[in-house]
């Protein structure tokens, strides 16, 4: 059984970090930052923007902008992926409800998963907010358990397969445990590790943190400190991590 994480605290980014975000992500919320898929209608406020994601040339910001660090290289985090010293990392801010973080997760993610995460080369940094409400939570909160017990990629599979959210996600004590057979983890185990307090505090500090830099929509990816808004082409994805293993 994996060891629980220590309760998190409200992320703590230092002003510098900050201060570059209406350059670096404001401009590319505005513009191109995808909340729902066509014809969903949000539970947010902030899911205003539904237009087309913006170009590479968009996407990429120049060497001489500021990074945003927000990468945590913590052994013991329940929704990380990949080798701990590899030398990309994405964060990846993500909601189980949103239609283009599925669109991303069953077009892109599996060449990226296998092409860099495979090779030692990428580590996702998953960050699963809240913006359609109490599903989107107790997606999140399963997602985290789920990772408690090594399973969290299959967790995020099975949800988003097929391009489908958690939208109708059975989250009843039977469907829960079905879900926990589907993936491979122990349903009590499952169950309990949802519901702890850590886990609900672990959900928190990412949904905070994404609005500490002014995330207002799901998909936004973190790339080294380079920031690419919504569901990109996977080409967008492989120049940009191409690029940062080239550095």
């Amino acid at each position: 059984m994996t060891e629980s994480p220590a309760t998190p605290t409200k992320a703590k980014l230092p002003w510098f970090w900050i201060l570059p975000i209406p350059v670096a992500l404001g401009l590319g919320i505005v513009i191109g930052l995808q909340i729902a898929a066509p014809g969903e209608t949000a539970a947010s406020p902030a899911a205003a923007a539904t237009q087309e994601s913006p170009s590479p040339s968009q996407a990429a910001p120049s060497e001489t902008q500021q990074r945003i660090n927000v990468e945590r290289r913590d052994a013991n985090d329940p929704t990380a992926v990949g080798e701990l010293d590899a030398p990309v990392v994405m964060v990846t801010y993500s909601d189980y409800q949103c239609g283009y973080c599925a669109k991303w997760a069953s077009e892109s993610l599996p060449t990226i998963l296998e092409k860099y995460v495979a090779g030692g080369q990428l580590r996702i940094e998953y960050r699963d907010i809240m913006f359609f409400g109490e599903n989107s939570r107790q997606s999140a909160e399963l997602a985290v358990a789920a990772g408690k017990q090594g399973k969290y990629q299959e967790f995020h599979d099975a949800i988003f397969a097929k391009g489908a959210t958690a939208k109708d996600a059975d989250y009843s004590a039977k469907g829960i445990a079905a879900l926990a057979e589907r993936i491979g983890v122990d349903a009590k185990q499952f169950t309990a590790d949802a519901a702890h307090a850590d886990t609900a505090a672990l959900v928190q500090k990412n949904h905070d943190e994404a609005g500490a830099l002014g995330v207002t929509g799901t998909p936004t990816f973190i790339v080294n400190g380079r920031p690419l808004i919504g569901a990109q082409p996977l080409e967008v994805f492989v120049q940009t991590i191409d690029e940062e293993l080239a550095r």
